[in-house]
């Protein structure tokens, strides 16, 4: 079986994330030996068992990529099963077809290994970009028609996928709304977040809401402070959006909790 080719603003609305969310693929019979056995990139390097192969949320470990430059990436997928990687570049929460930086189907028994470059493209803003590497049986996980199943959400027969987290620069993402850049880190993080206004406006009060809509934090700021801090230790792991209140309106933000 062939091997097909390489394919060659982090502030989004509030209710962006309120309706969207991050989709999943699905694979009717399960993973047992058709998943992917151990990923590696940069500072990633994740085996996994068996037993783990219905874990697909990873994104706690990242590595750093710069725009432009090729990173060794190699993929150990099980019994012949393809290998396809997507990276949420517009941070959208949607996987677009424009998104799939590499998908491939040779196959092996009991394994195979796709050893390939991922390549962000130049000009990708600092921040945090979620990677998904699916392992797809009989399939290279992109061309669609296949009767095993093909997209970043599709409906498979068996296999599995895995989620990662890509930083550029810092990952501190800093963003703009308008003129007014907003700073945030660390991004992802475990507890603590760091907000401040670049432009110096003083934050009056900062929101927090999670991708359901509810309001899980309203506290007012540091008085007459550009800069504050939001203990996040207390709140469910996800994707939250930080609103910033000052005199001349609203700022949004999007922070991943771990």
């Amino acid at each position: 079986m062939a091997p097909h080719r390489l394919l060659s603003c982090l502030v989004i609305p509030i209710a962006s994330i309120v309706q969207a969310q991050y989709c999943s693929p699905t694979f009717a019979n399960g993973c047992f030996n058709w998943y992917n056995q151990q990923v590696t990139i940069g500072d990633i390097d994740l085996p996994i068992g068996s037993a783990e192969c219905g874990t697909s949320d990873h994104t706690a470990l990242s590595t750093v990529m710069e725009p432009g430059v090729a990173e060794p990436m190699t993929v150990i997928s099980g019994v012949w099963t393809g290998c396809a990687v997507w990276v949420d570049l517009n941070s959208n929460m949607t996987f677009e077809d424009s998104e799939n930086l590499f998908y491939s189907y040779v196959g092996g028994d009991p394994s195979f290994t796709y050893t390939f470059d991922l390549t962000l493209p130049p000009g990708t803003p600092d921040g945090n970009y979620r990677m998904r590497v699916i392992a797809p049986w009989g399939s290279d996980g992109f061309t669609p028609g296949s009767s095993n199943g093909f997209g970043p959400c599709g409906s498979y027969q068996y296999g599995n996928f895995d989620d990662f987290t890509l930083t550029v620069g810092t990952g501190t993402g800093e963003v703009s709304h308008d003129a007014y850049p907003v700073r945030i880190r660390p991004n992802p993080t475990m507890d603590q977040v760091s907000i401040s206004s670049a432009d110096g406006r003083p934050i009056q009060r900062i929101l927090l809401v999670g991708a359901d809509g509810r309001t899980v934090l309203n506290t007012p700021a540091a008085p007459n402070s550009g800069t504050t801090g939001v203990d996040l230790s207390t709140v469910p792991a996800g994707t939250y959006a930080i609103t910033l209140v000052d005199g001349a309106g609203t700022r949004t933000v999007r922070v991943m909790k771990l």
